[in-house]
This record gives C-alpha cells, sequence and structure tokens, in this order.
C-alpha cells in the first residue's frame, strides 16, 4: 500500500488548498458553529500559515525542515492535498522520481482534478525521458482549465523536442488567446521560428514583445541575440544597451554589445565590452574569442596571439583555439606551425569533424607545408567561428537566465 494511502481515509474537498484553482471547483455550503452558512473552500488558519512555512522552506532549499513541515502538516490534515505535492516536488528536486510521482498520485487520489499535482507529474515524467506520458498529464491538467499557461508551454517544449514545430505553434497560440500578454509564450514562439529557419517571423514577434514589454530583461536579450544573429549590428548595438541598462551584470550581454561593435568596425568599443564581460565572469571564454578576433581584424595579430596561448591551457573551445592561432601563424609566414595548430583543431573538434568529415581528408604533403596549411585553412573558411563556439559548447550563459529556453518550470512549491 503506498505510504499516503495509509493516512487518507475520506476526501476532505475543504482541505485540497487549491489556491488559484480553487474558482474552478463547485462549492457546497456548510455550517460553522454558529449555525451561519460558510463556504466549503474556508480553509483552516494554521494549516494555510503551515503551508505558507513549508513553501517558504522550500524556496530557502531548507528541503529537510520542509519535508519535516509537510509531513507535520499530514499528520494533522492527512486530506491535505497539496501537502503531498510538496513532498513529491522535494523528492523530485532530489532526483528520487519514484517517490515524487508516488506522492503527486497521493494528491490525484484526494482531488482526481488538481493541477498542480498533474502538471509537476508531467514535469517528472519529462526528467524520465517519458515524453507520452508527461503530454499526458499536461493535456489532463489542460481539461481542467485549458487556459492554464503553464501546461500550454510544457506541451509546446516537448513538442519542440519531438521536432513538431507546428503543433508547438499551435499550442503557443492557443495559450496567447487565453492570456495575450503571456511574455514566454512569445518568447518561444521567436525560438520555434528560429529553428524553424524564419528569422522574420522571430524579430517580428520579438519585436513587438519588446514594444509590449520594454522593461522585460528577457525579451530585450533576445531581440538583441536575434539581431546579432542576423548581423544587424546597429541595431543590435541599440537593443543591446537597452537590455544592459536593465541587467548591468549580464556578461553575456556585454559580450553580444562587443560582437556587436565589433560588426560595425568599431574596435575600441569591442574591447572594452568583451574586457566588462571578463570582468563580470572571468571564466567566459566567448569573450576572449570575442577579444581575439576582435585584434586580429584590427591587425594586432601579437596581442591575440598571447591570449590564444594561455588558452590553449585551458580546456573550453580548444578546436576554435587552435584554429584561430593557426591563421595567425599563416600570416606570420610560420607553415610548419599552421599545420599543427589546425590538426590540433580537428582533435579537439569532434562534433564539427562529424559535421564537416572533409576536415578529415586534408593530407600533408612532404615538404610543402604551405600547401598542407593552406588546404587545412580553406577546410576551415567553410565554417563561421560562431558555428564553431556553437558545436564545441561555451560558458556563454551567465547564471541569470539567458538560456534560449526557460526550461521546464516547477512552479508549485
Amino acid at each position: 500500500m503506498p505510504r499516503w494511502n495509509m493516512k487518507v481515509k475520506e476526501q476532505s474537498p475543504e482541505l485540497v488548498l487549491g489556491q488559484h484553482y480553487e474558482q474552478h471547483i463547485r462549492q457546497r455550503p456548510v455550517h460553522n458553529e454558529g449555525g451561519q452558512p460558510r463556504n466549503s473552500m474556508d480553509i483552516p488558519k494554521d494549516l494555510k500559515e503551515a503551508m505558507e512555512g513549508a513553501r517558504e522552506l522550500m524556496k530557502a532549499k531548507r528541503l529537510d525542515e520542509a519535508l519535516k513541515a509537510y509531513e507535520a502538516i499530514l499528520e494533522r490534515y492527512p486530506e491535505a492535498a497539496l501537502a503531498y505535492v510538496g513532498i513529491g516536488n522535494i523528492h523530485a528536486s532530489r532526483g528520487e522520481y519514484d517517490d515524487a510521482l508516488e506522492y503527486y498520485s497521493g494528491a490525484l487520489h484526494i482531488r482526481k482534478n488538481l493541477p498542480p499535482a498533474l502538471i509537476m507529474s508531467g514535469n517528472v515524467y519529462v526528467k524520465q525521458g517519458l515524453l507520452d506520458k508527461a503530454l499526458e498529464k499536461y493535456k489532463e491538467a489542460l481539461e481542467i482549465n485549458p487556459g492554464l499557461g503553464i501546461a500550454q508551454l510544457n506541451v509546446s517544449r516537448i513538442y519542440v523536442k519531438l521536432s513538431k514545430f507546428n503543433e508547438a505553434i499551435d499550442c503557443l497560440n492557443g495559450a496567447l488567446k487565453h492570456n495575450p500578454q503571456l511574455e514566454e509564450a512569445r518568447l518561444a514562439l521567436a525560438g520555434i521560428y528560429q529553428r524553424m529557419g524564419d528569422t522574420d517571423a522571430a524579430l517580428k514577434e520579438l519585436a513587438g514583445l519588446v514594444i509590449r514589454r520594454p522593461d522585460s530583461p528577457q525579451a530585450q536579450f533576445q531581440y538583441a541575440k536575434l539581431l546579432v544573429a542576423r548581423e544587424e549590428f546597429k541595431q543590435a548595438i541599440d537593443a543591446c544597451k537597452k537590455a544592459i541598462d536593465l541587467k548591468p551584470d549580464s556578461a553575456f550581454l556585454h559580450h553580444m554589445l562587443g560582437r556587436s561593435y565589433r560588426g560595425t568596425g568599431e574596435y575600441e568599443l569591442s574591447l572594452r565590452e568583451y574586457t566588462k564581460a571578463l570582468e563580470i565572469n572571468p571564466d567566459m571564454q566567448i569573450a576572449k574569442i570575442g577579444i581575439v578576433t576582435t585584434n586580429m581584424e584590427r591587425g594586432s595579430l601579437a596581442d591575440a596571439k598571447e591570449l590564444l596561448i594561455s588558452m590553449t591551457k585551458g580546456v573550453q573551445n580548444l578546436g576554435l583555439t587552435h584554429r584561430l592561432l593557426g591563421e595567425i601563424l599563416m600570416q606570420e609566414g610560420a607553415y610548419p606551425d599552421a599545420v599543427a595548430e589546425f590538426q590540433a583543431a580537428v582533435l579537439h573538434s569532434k562534433w564539427l569533424v562529424e559535421m564537416h568529415p572533409d576536415l578529415l581528408t586534408v593530407q600533408s604533403i612532404d615538404g610543402n607545408d604551405r600547401t598542407t596549411a593552406e588546404a587545412y585553412q580553406s577546410a576551415f573558411a567553410q565554417i563561421d567561428i560562431d558555428r564553431m563556439i556553437t558545436l564545441e559548447g561555451s560558458s556563454a550563459a551567465d547564471s541569470s537566465n539567458e538560456e534560449d529556453h526557460p526550461g521546464w518550470r516547477f512552479g508549485y512549491h
């Protein structure tokens, strides 16, 4: 018998603590001690305070204390469904997915139409890679409340994972019908359009969003990022500045502004922004690469070479680091050394080689290092530097949730 089932004797809807979902549940009149009718969804004050205290412990990452708080609630109120959800969330955060699902089932045993338990079950199934089961749970939640934005967003993310982009778009448009102000849905739409190669549609979505939500760091960030990707650098400079006004401590925003200035040939300003990014995040490799490429473009090869040599001692972006060293050595006429660097770049670029197998076809020519080096240079010339960064991975994003997609929301505590 499940642990939760031992304490559940009968359903008590007034103890479900459904919060925002109470309005969707039919209410029945009962009477208080004075004989006056009261609402069946009245929550005992001590239970409400205990649940709020447990949630605060969760937010503070004091999970052991939160678990004890929820268990204490269930000792007194075995029918408090959201206490089961809270315990499930603790197990989920620890990666104990089977235990989490058991407690969500407990909540659903008490209240079968409780969206938090359904959504959290779906989130756990996503973590387990069981996308079909996750879809089932999210859709159950949407049957209860078709306007539940978090469920619509998560369904769309599963469709994206399955490369069902049109279904994802339809889902997000459905969410926007219920709430045209749902920022995450518009950001997700823009991201899908980009993945489909329709950057015009993505730009239109983001341009409209920054007009409606000029105070949104995430919207300004994605708008600036897309402009940089489209190499519309003058507009990108303005967008980056607006985003930085909202989030001045973002290393990645300063990196993007540096990239934009480099695109317009304003090298001193570019170096200033890349340096600022590194002041915020000293381990940000793409900012270092930005400094290298800026110095290469303005002819400061010695400065670029010095930084690249120091970067070879690290573990990130080594393929690109050795490639750029090879490019500099080509300009210096050091062809044997250039060949060695290009070959090192190939060795460190597993994913790049899988997508560009022609890199493996370059043959060394005895006694003619220049011809060999030029062959490597020609092969690498087909691969954009930004593309290499994407393929190799990087520490581009800082810790401020600026990734392309917000991720799976565990929105109920």
